[in-house]
């Protein structure tokens, strides 16, 4: 009768060892995960891309690429001055268990300069004194100068000049003030609320590019000046969108 208790013992201990770990902990089956790029875009080429990823866990080492070469292993990687044009990202994550994800981004959108001050499409902003959304934005060509202009019903009026009889190029432009023709490389911006005097930008830089047929005027921190009182000098930002 002892034999066989002893041998009922050995079989129980057998069965345990049998359904262990597998050895090490490495997983034999990847459990089902759906990793998603994010990113900061739609920005400007003189903006910086910052990339990241969620929807996985235990993730062990990185393998980001890209446009031009690019290759990174940081969780999050920063990219200045990314590439202009529509952009696609890869990015394979391998977990503590030895599974490997990968998952490819939208399309990355990045335009020529733009900096649109954190403001949502035509909208301008005089900081500390009023914000605005324009309905309606058109192009004309004002003399010697194209002007961009943008008002939402005769409430407001924005005028954004340009040297020339064409639409603006892309680049960067330094505000100037005055009247008549608009000097090569210069901009002219005023601002008109009914129940203020007007606002004239007087320093700082406008930014323009290019998305298609869009055309995207943006600045940030440009000083204004006016006559109005508690405000004769401030700074305001635009995120303009002109489409012919």
């Amino acid at each position: 009768m002892r034999q066989y208790f002893l041998l009922v013992i050995i079989g129980i201990s057998a069965l345990l060892v049998g359904c262990g770990g597998g050895g090490g902990g490495k997983e034999t089956t990847c459990p089902t995960q759906n990793p998603v790029i994010n990113s900061n875009a739609p920005l400007g080429q003189n903006d910086v891309l910052k990339l990241s990823v969620f929807g996985i866990a235990e993730p062990k080492t990185y393998t980001w690429e890209g446009p031009n070469g690019f290759v990174s292993h940081e969780k999050a990687p920063e990219i200045p001055n990314p590439p202009k044009g529509n952009q696609v990202y890869t990015l394979s994550v391998v977990t503590n268990g030895g599974c490997t994800y990968t998952v490819t981004s939208g399309s990355i959108i990045v335009t020529g300069p733009w900096n649109p001050c954190g403001l949502d499409s035509n909208v301008l902003k005089i900081n500390q004194v009023t914000q605005v959304s324009f309905t309606r934005v058109q192009g004309m060509v004002a003399n010697s100068n194209y002007l961009i202009q943008a008002d939402n019903g005769g409430l407001a009026l924005a005028s954004f000049e340009f040297p020339g009889n064409q639409p603006p190029t892309e680049g960067q432009y330094t505000v100037t003030t005055g009247t008549g023709a608009v000097p090569a490389g210069k901009a002219r911006i005023t601002f008109n609320v009914t129940t203020q005097s007007p606002f004239t930008a007087s320093q700082g830089t406008v930014y323009v590019a290019l998305n298609g047929t869009t055309t995207m005027v943006s600045f940030c921190n440009v000083q204004f000046t006016s006559t109005n009182n508690g405000a004769t000098n401030t700074t305001g930002g635009a995120n303009i969108m002109w489409k012919p």
